[in-house]
């Protein structure tokens, strides 16, 4: 990197990081009391644990929003009042699911693996958070490329995990709902800040994706191609809001998108 541009703070982005790894390690240290309810509505029966997983998960994303914002805070094109908001989403969703797969992991090398990697995937995210608040940073378009990368790699890597540990369809609708379309909002904010048409094709996104995860929940699909299939919908979805946003909607787009999202099936029933 130039080094008269603009630098994300190495000691704040070394400490969160620390930090984010320490909880999660010691979830396998730390034990404390599970509190457990139930509930019981429309005949359906709503089962919900707090234990020391959901808690240091939970500390470790709100940290990570934390830091994000700390961060974002040392950019010289930050000014005072200006919204941070929308660059939390995508690095706290990282530090829960990162967390979640890492808590699953067995003890041995695989864990040290894991929490290398789940390092380097965080600060790869808030690398890129950083470097996309500036549209004039000549960096700004890579990051915004790296930034679309890792946030779809993320959306697999949580439908996957939603799937795998055969969470029910009452916990894992809802939940589909919401990581898309939050995803989707911050992805279709990237090429304008005009927010609240974002927000109103963001929620469409997420809604017809919940509809498709209902559906394939009943599928015998494995885990990874049930992940890459919903992954794949959402990302066909967002191309073809973005092109309505833009108004640059056209024969020739809509056969690209047909073609992505065909060839994209066809990779994933063959190869997955």
């Amino acid at each position: 990197m130039r080094g008269d541009l603009p630098q994300p703070d190495r000691d704040r982005l070394s400490t969160l990081t620390a930090l984010v790894i320490l909880s999660y390690a010691l979830i396998r240290i730390v034990v404390l009391p599970i509190f457990s309810v139930d509930l019981t509505f429309a005949g359906l029966i709503f089962e919900f644990e707090v234990d020391t997983r959901l808690i240091m998960l939970t500390l470790a994303a709100a940290l990570t929003v934390a830091g994000a914002d700390w961060l974002l805070r040392s950019h010289p094109a930050l000014k005072s009042g200006d919204r941070t908001f929308e660059h939390w989403i995508v690095p706290g969703l990282t530090a829960l699911a990162a967390g979640t797969i890492l808590t699953r992991l067995p003890d041995g090398p695989a864990v040290w693996i894991g929490l290398a990697a789940g390092a380097t995937l965080l600060m790869s995210v808030l690398l890129a958070e950083f470097l996309i608040h500036d549209p004039a940073d000549p960096r700004h378009d890579l990051a915004a490329v790296a930034l679309r990368t890792l946030a779809y790699l993320l959306l697999v890597g949580i439908l996957f995990t939603m799937h795998a540990i055969d969470l029910r369809s009452v916990y894992r609708v809802p939940l589909s709902l919401a990581v898309v379309a939050v995803i989707s909002w911050r992805l279709l904010q990237l090429p304008t800040s005009a927010d609240g048409q974002a927000l109103v094709f963001a929620l469409i996104v997420g809604g017809i994706s919940a509809q498709l995860v209902w559906a394939l929940h009943y599928w015998p699909l494995p885990s990874f191609r049930f992940a890459l299939i919903v992954g794949l919908f959402v990302y066909v979805s967002n191309g073809l809001m973005e092109t309505l946003r833009a108004e640059e909607m056209s024969r020739a787009r809509l056969i690209e998108l047909a073609s992505v999202a065909l060839v994209g099936l066809t990779g994933i029933l063959v190869f997955s």
